[in-house]
């Protein structure tokens, strides 16, 4: 913790570190909150980040965030891993191609084709929701759908045989959290990287699971990967923090 020492121990971490961060930039105005996330609170904010959360809160956080149309961020550092995922809504548009894949795209035509989409691997595999469709209506109602991502411009969206015909407009965005965590979509440098990032995926998710139920973090001890994980994951490492924080802040200024 940057911001703390340890004549602050014992004290509200929000209320102790607010005087400092006011101190940072006198013309942005910083105020510590106490009491409970609740909807009334987060419905006045446009971006909302949580960082050493429960994962019932992300979900619930993230869920009326994106209903509400305000960008979700999460922001964590277990040890040395992090995590940082970002719901910026569904007519969230990123222009920049180096930014990565754009939240939401349009649809420019959908064809009336049999079948199901062909054995994708996971880079080629996403959860879309389909929405704004017009004439081929049907798909508009559906729950977030595998699809198979075939190029930059195509995607196999399954049997839309039966559907009504397409006529215009539509737009395909990208998952919630809770869609994400159920079907996540890992972007590795090299193949030998993917085992290691689903574990870890995985052992967020496991961390969560175990908090919950023991009401602590694992105690310190080693070996492969999740057990590392496991046992680094009650330490807080300021070099860590700053990465995670400097990325969640980049995308907050977006």
């Amino acid at each position: 913790q940057f911001l703390l020492g340890e004549s602050d121990v014992g004290q509200n971490r929000a209320e102790a570190s607010q005087w400092v961060l006011a101190e940072l930039n006198p013309r942005v105005t910083v105020a510590a909150h106490t009491g409970e996330l609740s909807e009334a609170f987060l419905a006045s904010f446009q971006v909302v980040v949580l960082t050493e959360s429960s994962l019932e809160e992300q979900l619930r956080v993230g869920d009326f965030c994106h209903a509400r149309g305000i960008c979700f961020i999460v922001a964590d550092t277990k040890g040395l891993a992090g995590q940082l995922f970002c719901d910026f809504g569904e007519h969230f548009v990123v222009d920049d191609p180096a930014e990565g894949d754009p939240a939401c795209a349009a649809v420019q035509h959908i064809s009336q084709v049999r079948g199901q989409p062909q054995q994708a691997s996971p880079k080629h595999r996403c959860l879309l929701q389909l929405s704004g469709v017009e004439g081929m209506t049907e798909l508009n109602s559906q729950d977030p759908v595998p699809v198979h991502v075939l190029d930059a411009f195509r995607l196999e969206i399954g049997d839309t045989s039966t559907f009504s015909p397409y006529r215009r407009g539509g737009l395909v965005s990208q998952e919630t959290l809770r869609q994400a965590l159920a079907e996540p979509r890992i972007q590795v440098a090299s193949p030998e990287e993917l085992p290691r990032s689903r574990s870890l995926h995985a052992a967020f998710q496991a961390l969560h699971a175990f908090h919950g139920e023991q009401g602590r973090l694992p105690r310190p001890r080693a070996l492969d990967v999740v057990r590392a994980f496991a046992s680094v994951s009650a330490g807080d490492l300021c070099p860590v923090a700053a990465v995670v924080g400097a990325l969640a802040a980049q995308e907050v200024l977006k």
